[in-house]
């Protein structure tokens, strides 16, 4: 566990085309159900200090205990997102790993003390996010998620989901029920 961040509890990649990724990870991979949503609007994005209009679509699986989750952006507006892609066009890397956080200011606030600065801050209907990077090292890419009763109830049926997963079903539209 990190002492700064807490648990990571999700690895996250920038995909071109995230219904090729969803394909190839639930059917050579064995990872799955993905539950994927798409254009979904995000609200009160800031990119490196400047106020953004941010579409995704998203997809969220879990293998064991670990999230995985896919993002295609779909606005055409610069983001960490874009910035990925331009770093690593073929994509296909590791972009980032989150903490869900209920002390959502105080894992922040360690980061920040620590030397972290927010590339992107995102105010989602299920709470805050951010991205960060680190001055020596700004390939390593922490998100920090607020960690409320939505957001939990949501994460938990996609693990749920997977734990007795038996292939059948592997693509399925909107948030888990």
């Amino acid at each position: 566990m990190s002492r700064i961040f807490g648990n990571i509890q999700q690895a996250g990649y920038i995909v071109r085309d995230i219904d090729e990724r969803v394909g190839f990870l639930s059917e050579q991979a064995g990872i799955g159900p993905w539950f994927v949503r798409k254009d979904v609007p995000m609200q009160s994005c800031i990119y490196r200090g400047r106020p953004i209009e941010l579409r995704l679509h998203v997809a969220m699986a879990n293998s064991g205990a670990l999230q995985i989750e896919l993002i295609q952006q779909a606005s055409s507006e610069a983001s960490i997102y874009t910035e990925w892609l331009e770093r690593y066009p073929d994509g296909g890397l590791l972009q980032h790993v989150a903490a869900w956080q209920e002390d959502f200011d105080g894992a922040l606030g360690r980061a920040l003390d620590a030397g972290w600065t927010v590339v992107q801050e995102v105010g989602s209907t299920y709470g805050p996010l951010v991205y960060m990077e680190h001055p020596r090292d700004p390939q390593t890419i922490f998100e920090i998620a607020k960690m409320g009763p939505e957001r939990q109830a949501i994460f938990a049926r996609v693990a749920a989901a997977s734990e007795a997963w038996d292939g059948s079903d592997p693509i399925r539209h909107g948030l888990p029920s």
